[in-house]
């Protein structure tokens, strides 16, 4: 992952669905200057969420690494990704229906106003390390 001069964080999020027991799951990579600073991963059964399944625990992994690099004072950070929503309903470039994803662009919207994001499109299951990583704590949280 390139760095931002020690200035900028990078996240790596990915989302994972347990059918059996209708939770998504997040996991995410904070890293700074080449370093992993933090390991995070989580679940959620919001009646909202859970019918985006795997996209649900998408949305909750950027989330977490997005309020993160605002309760640090970040001035930007770069989320690493594998699913293209991830920076299209951010963005605007798709348009937000379901109450998850509404939710979500209305989050990017105030967040973007107190730290810069980008956004860097990485292939799901090729290697990556990091993606890799945070695919394996998505899945983890609802215990894949």
């Amino acid at each position: 992952p390139q760095s931002f001069d020690g200035y900028g964080l990078i996240a790596y999020v990915d989302g994972s669905y347990n059918q059996k027991t209708r939770e998504y799951g997040y996991g995410c990579i904070l890293i700074e200057g080449q370093k992993v600073i933090l390991k995070v991963n989580g679940k959620g059964s919001h009646p909202d969420y859970v019918s985006m399944r795997n996209v649900a625990g998408e949305i909750a992994g950027a989330h977490q690494a997005i309020c993160y690099a605002i309760e640090h004072c970040y001035p930007m950070i770069c989320i690493y990704y594998d699913y293209e929503g991830i920076e299209k309903w951010c963005t605007g470039e798709w348009k937000a229906n379901k109450e998850g994803t509404i939710y979500y662009r209305q989050f990017c919207i105030e967040a973007m106003k107190k730290t810069n994001i980008s956004f860097k499109k990485v292939k799901a299951h090729s290697g990556d390390k990091y993606n890799d990583m945070a695919d394996k704590l998505a899945k983890q949280a609802v215990f894949i």
